[in-house]
């Protein structure tokens, strides 16, 4: 069986990845964030793409700005910020994941970008990197935070009611969608957290402990 560093190893040295490198995506500041391993049936969040810095699996500088996502995201999650690992034990030991839609930087803001569009551009990320992380530890449940993550898990679970439904509308029409207890992985959405997401943050601050606390009574 493949290991999880063999899967990283294929995603740092993708050869089409790495062409578009300057027009699709712009490289990494630091050294490529390292991502544990993470535990079989955890409850993964997706989020769009890590910034230049390396962004929530990075360690930064106790005086530099910290990561937005995680920020945002481990306090609904009732999780501790601090310690030398900025809480990453506690997130995977609590049975926690987060990959992104694209695993490198993206260039240009996809902000708007047409549908279409926007699924030329994760049909590799989706069908190869994102397809065979998930695969590797099957997670029980998924939340896509934003709208190409929420394209990602469409393009993913195609047959499913979330992709169904998600197609015929927008993100506003599966963020509140009944959990799919028949379905696995359960497949939901919300609104990205960070960037200009603090304008959604009723929502977002709503429904993602909403959700984690729906998969628990259900698995």
């Amino acid at each position: 069986m493949t290991s999880w560093q063999d899967i990283q190893e294929s995603i740092r040295t993708c050869r089409m990845c790495q062409s578009v490198e300057g027009r699709v995506f712009d490289p990494f500041k630091g050294n490529w964030p390292t991502l544990p391993e993470p535990r079989r049936n955890a409850i993964l969040f997706i989020s769009e793409a890590p910034p230049p810095d390396g962004g929530f699996w990075t360690i930064q500088p106790l005086n530099a700005k910290q990561d937005d996502l995680r920020e945002k995201l481990l306090p609904l999650l009732k999780l501790s910020r601090s310690g030398s690992d900025r809480g990453f034990t506690a997130f995977c030991d609590s049975g926690y994941y987060l990959l992104q839609s694209f695993p490198r930087p993206l260039k240009s803001s996809i902000a708007g970008i047409r549908c279409e569009d926007l699924k030329l551009l994760l049909r590799h990320q989706v069908k190869t990197h994102l397809y065979q992380q998930i695969e590797f530890f099957q997670p029980s449940a998924i939340l896509a935070l934003g709208r190409p993550a929420s394209t990602a898990v469409s393009m993913l679970w195609p047959r499913s009611k979330f992709a169904r439904k998600f197609q015929a509308g927008s993100l506003s029409s599966v963020r509140e969608e009944p959990l799919e207890a028949s379905h696995r992985p359960i497949l939901s959405a919300t609104y990205l957290p960070s960037g200009n997401g603090w304008r959604w943050q009723k929502f977002w601050k709503r429904d993602i402990p909403l959700f984690v606390r729906n998969v628990r009574s259900q698995v």
